[in-house]
């Protein structure tokens, strides 16, 4: 019984990478015609190997209304784990989350990232532009099992 349960969530796990993995990007649109801001960056990863910062290649960051559970767009990073965003101009603040799970010397960790309450101006701006600098480093940290 013990090895079906490992069996299912390795699965499940699966199935949750492959969904969130290949998704599209997903953006909440403003009215026709409405101005975006756009943020860019790089995202790293702390090994936790060697503490050294590794560039977080192909990873998805989220745009999320700050303080709220309001996503706004989202996109991926590039093999140097270069990103650019572009959200809605409004009179709000933006968070950048990112989230992954990754594999160490055999061992399974979950690496997370954010970047909070980012002010957007009132300026437009678009990717390849004068963008908003936000650089974002994630922390992994070992993935415990459950055993039952």
């Amino acid at each position: 019984m013990n090895r079906l349960c490992h069996i299912g969530a390795a699965v499940a796990i699966s199935l949750l990478i492959l969904y969130f993995g290949c998704a599209p990007n997903q953006t909440v649109e403003g009215p026709a015609g409405s101005e975006r801001a756009c943020i860019q960056g790089t995202v790293r990863y702390r090994s936790p190997i060697d503490s050294t910062e590794v560039p977080y290649a192909n990873t998805t960051i989220n745009a999320w209304r700050h303080g709220t559970d309001q996503a706004l767009v989202e996109t991926k990073a590039d093999q140097e784990g270069k990103y650019c965003i572009e959200v809605p101009l409004g009179g709000y603040t933006v968070d950048l989350r990112v989230w992954g799970l990754e594999r160490f010397e055999t061992q399974n960790y979950v690496c997370q990232g954010t970047a909070g309450n980012i002010d957007l101006g009132n300026t437009p701006a678009q990717c390849g532009g004068d963008c908003i600098k936000v650089d974002i480093l994630a922390e992994c940290r070992k993935r415990v099992e459950r055993i039952k």
